[in-house]
């Protein structure tokens, strides 16, 4: 071979070897940059590091939005306000206008302000993974951010040898991105077959071949903050609304409540969407309850105005505004929780009611506060039902109250029982599949409806329906008078009577004893934390009865 063609070769060869090499650098540099988020066994790449990473002042500043869904947070850039704020299970964190900042509405010194870089808000992550419960880890090297939530499951391993590859693909021809030495822990974040996806001590993310790793476990980090703050000491919660309009009850104008243990009067309402607050606080009821052992949750209500509602949960500062100013009135009059009644509200503020119940119960629960939020049954409806993120508030309240009565409401246009047995038990088992029984109280109706039924004077075939909701008392009257005999409803699990009066039709499906212990009995075989009845005044004295002999049965 002539001398010229060795040194073609060697060329090649040399061209060749240096196009190998170029290719598994330019890899390794697309791996050595990026933002890994790690959600139990879910791992989200980011590979746009440079948009979304700034360092700063020894600071890791990372674009808020990117934070949001995952680790357990919510966040929200009010951006008229210029307010980023950041939610966990029991913490609230506000940057304000590149400024202050506060924790738990606590102002801090120890958390730089945040950036805003081409109109987006970047907050400096090393200083809050810590509160937010997030383990943080960066890499000057290679310039990679680690952020792994410590709540919830972690699978880890070991090296079985000295000089255990970890490898920036997952294959034997690719690059080194670290070493292990034998009985070195890794983290690992997926699985792959043969191979598995790992976070060594240094932080470097790599490859490693299954065979070079053992000891392969499952293992739990922190519990998630997700258990009720306060419980009964006996038995399970018997809650009564308490429904004031203009005034509330005179004390001694009410009986004697066997077995109740909360009061939940509807004392407090958003008045206007800056976060204000009205309120009907009454002293006497107040000693009235506390002079018989009861604990105070006022209800708090969004006036069902979803217009209102929608503005005020868009604003940072109303929300702010508001959590304060419920708090004062609860710490004020030495009550002992709250009971967040809001309701139809738009489907595009589910989210957003979240972030605000979060951001009220991280402050409550630092004042040893108990919250609890009111649910419809899983349902079509969007403003009435799939306004709620069921899960997401179970998990940061201490009770979801479901309300399982209105299956047919007051202007229903056909006829039906308020809460039928089986309607009643079918919203209990799909609420289960999002909140935990300890934290699902089933919420019954002291009223019944009188449906009353007429044909149309246009079309005699059309039936026009009405109703009416009225006491316990006032359907034990009406079947006195008229003396009309009961029948046993097996569909709703009630008893029922008709009558027909001026060429009208009436029909009831009766809230008693029986239909009562009935819901007392579901509460039980499901083992849930109780029952709200809603509302005190439309039942007959002997239901007390009734909740309490049946409610803390085994």
């Amino acid at each position: 071979m002539k001398r010229k063609e060795i040194y073609m070769i060697l060329g090649c060869l040399v061209l060749l070897l240096g196009f190998i090499f170029s290719e598994h650098y330019s890899l390794a540099k697309e791996y050595k940059q990026g933002l890994f988020i790690k959600d139990g066994e879910k791992v989200t790449e980011y590979e746009n590091y440079n948009e979304i990473v700034n360092i700063e002042k020894e600071n890791v500043y990372i674009d808020l939005d990117i934070l949001n869904n995952h680790l357990n947070l919510l966040v929200d850039y009010d951006e008229n306000n210029k307010i980023a704020v950041i939610t966990s299970l029991d913490k609230v964190i506000r940057f304000y206008q590149e400024k202050e900042v506060t924790v738990n509405q606590q102002r801090t010194n120890n958390i730089s302000p945040m950036m805003i870089i081409d109109g987006r808000p970047f907050v400096p992550i090393n200083q809050i993974a810590d509160l937010l419960s997030i383990k943080f880890n960066f890499s000057k090297d290679n310039s990679s951010v680690i952020l792994e939530s410590q709540l919830g499951k972690k699978m880890t391993a070991k090296a079985v040898k000295d000089y255990v590859n970890v490898r920036f693909e997952a294959n034997t021809a690719s690059m080194d991105n670290d070493l292990l030495k034998k009985d070195e822990e890794v983290e690992i974040l997926k699985d792959e077959t043969n191979w598995l996806k790992v976070i060594t001590p240094r932080g470097k993310v790599g490859y490693v071949q299954r065979k070079e790793l053992k000891d392969i476990e499952e293992m739990m980090n922190i519990q998630a903050l997700n258990k009720p703050i306060w419980k009964p000491q006996n038995g399970k919660i018997n809650l009564t609304w308490e429904y004031v309009y203009k005034k509330t009850a005179k004390p001694d104008t009410i009986g004697t409540l066997k077995g109740l243990n909360i009061v939940s009067p509807t004392w407090m309402k958003l008045k206007d969407a800056s976060g204000n607050i009205d309120n009907k606080i009454n002293n006497d009821y107040i000693n009235w309850a506390r002079n018989r052992g009861y604990k105070i949750w006022p209800l708090f209500k969004n006036c069902f105005d979803p217009n209102l509602t929608n503005k005020f949960l868009n604003d940072a500062i109303a929300r702010e505004k508001a959590v304060n100013e419920v708090l004062k009135l609860i710490k004020e009059n030495n009550m002992d929780g709250i009971n967040i009644d809001f309701e139809n509200v738009y489907l595009k503020d589910k989210e957003k009611l979240v972030l605000f119940v979060r951001e009220l119960t991280a402050v409550f629960h630092e004042n040893g506060l108990v919250v609890s939020i009111d649910v419809t049954a899983k349902g079509g409806s969007e403003n009435w039902s799939q306004c709620y993120d069921r899960e997401a508030l179970g998990q940061v309240v201490d009770y979801v109250s479901l309300m399982a009565y209105d299956e047919h409401w007051s202007s229903s246009p056909v006829s039906g029982s308020v809460a039928s047995i089986r309607w009643v038990e079918k919203g209990i088992n799909g609420l289960l599949e999002e909140v935990p029984a300890e934290k699902l109280i089933l919420g019954v109706p002291f009223y019944t409806r009188i449906w009353i039924e007429t044909p149309s004077k246009d079309n005699p075939t059309k039936i026009v329906v009405k109703s009416k909701s009225v006491s316990m008392e006032t359907v034990n009257e009406i079947i006195e008078k008229k003396g009309i005999e009961k029948v046993w409803d097996e569909n709703s699990g009630q008893n029922y009577v008709e009558y027909i009066e001026n060429d009208k039709l009436y029909k009831i499906w009766i809230e008693d004893a029986v239909s009562m212990k009935a819901r007392v009995d579901l509460i039980n075989r499901y083992n849930l934390a109780g029952i709200a009845s809603w509302r005190r005044g439309f039942e007959t004295e002997d239901i007390w009865d009734i909740i309490d002999e049946n409610l803390n049965k085994q």
